[in-house]
Formats: structure tokens, C-alpha cells, sequence
């Protein structure tokens, strides 16, 4: 039953974005397609097979659990990069995978995130700095153990265009933010 209902809004889905192309297309005679901006170019680079090394505090005051992963990015077409994290945290499978963009309307960078872990999808919105090759993204969810909404930000520094750091912070049992994991990415070669 659940699949003939997601079959059927991705079928809504689909001949709605039809009829708003063909309603594009009536207006200005000839239909013009987007065209990736800069920021979407800068995404792109993400794609790839990475390796990674990860630390997790599961409080502030705990000591970090290391474990080895990967992630592995392709592109949709020029405007979105599709990511898949596997992984062992604390004697548990991992699995998460990502949707990320870039809106030009609203000019941030926008993403998604589902994993195995949770229940919840995270939603995320941020800018890129080119000046310090630095992705920060605010990120909203929910805590699986309160079902409370949570905040939190996660940034990405490009340190070259085989290596780059990823920082996930959130609030601790405090409420005061605190860095909850940190990810060294090594691209692996072809």
C-alpha cells in the first residue's frame, strides 16, 4: 500500500513539473534551462570516492571514538551532488546519504540528509566563503531520543582539492554548542 501511494505523488510530482515547463514554455515561446552558476561548479568538485577518518564526542567532556569511513558523491545532472557516507560509530553500521545544492533565488547553499540512525531528515541552508574555501551550513532536526527540534551547524574546510575537513556541531546536555565530530577526507585517486 505504501508503495502504490509514493508511486503515486512521484507521478504527481513529476507531471507537475511538466506542466510548470510546459506553462514556461507557453509564456516565452522557446523553454531556456537553467544553467549551473559558480556555486554549482564548486559543488561539483565534491564528487568522488573519499576517505575518511572520523572522530565523535558524544559529550563535551567525552573522549573522541575513532573509526574509519567513506563517501562517495556523484553529481545529478550540473545542479545537484547525491552523497552516500558508510561507516562504523561506536560499533554500529552507518549509513547516511545527502541531496546538496545551490539556490540561486535565495543565494545559500541547501541540503538534506537521512541515515540509519534516525528517523528524522536533517534539512540544512549556508553559505560558501571563497576567501577561506569554507562551507557553513545551519542545520535543523530532529533528536531522536526528545523529538525536539535541534539546531546546529556543520562546516567544511577545503584544504585542497583532495583533502577537506568537516566539523558537526550541536548543543550539549547544557545547551551550550559543542563540536560533536570531526571527519579528515582524503580523495581517493582513480
Amino acid at each position: 500500500m505504501f508503495r502504490i501511494q509514493l508511486s503515486r505523488r512521484l507521478m504527481s510530482v513529476a507531471v507537475l513539473c511538466l506542466v510548470a515547463v510546459a506553462a514556461s514554455v507557453a509564456q516565452e515561446g522557446e523553454f531556456q534551462a537553467p544553467q549551473p552558476s559558480p556555486e554549482h561548479e564548486q559543488m561539483a568538485r565534491e564528487a568522488g570516492v573519499w576517505d575518511a577518518k572520523c572522530k565523535l564526542w558524544f559529550t563535551p567532556d567525552a573522549e573522541a571514538v575513532e573509526s574509519d569511513a567513506t563517501e562517495t558523491n556523484t553529481m545529478l545532472g550540473k545542479f545537484w551532488l547525491l552523497s552516500e557516507f558508510k561507516g562504523n560509530f561506536g560499533g554500529m553500521e552507518f549509513t547516511g546519504r545527502g541531496q546538496f545544492g545551490y539556490d540561486p533565488a535565495a543565494k545559500k547553499c541547501v541540503g538534506t540528509w537521512v541515515d540509519t540512525i534516525s528517523p528524522y531528515m536533517q534539512t540544512m541552508e549556508g553559505t560558501y566563503d571563497t576567501k577561506t574555501h569554507t562551507l557553513t551550513m545551519t542545520t535543523e532536526g530532529r533528536d531522536v531520543h526528545t523529538n525536539k527540534v535541534l539546531k546546529g551547524k556543520n562546516v567544511t574546510t577545503y584544504i585542497d582539492n583532495n583533502t577537506k575537513k568537516f566539523e558537526m556541531y550541536g548543543p550539549g546536555p547544557d545547551g551550550i554548542e559543542f563540536k560533536m565530530m570531526e571527519i579528515m577526507y582524503k580523495r581517493r585517486a582513480k
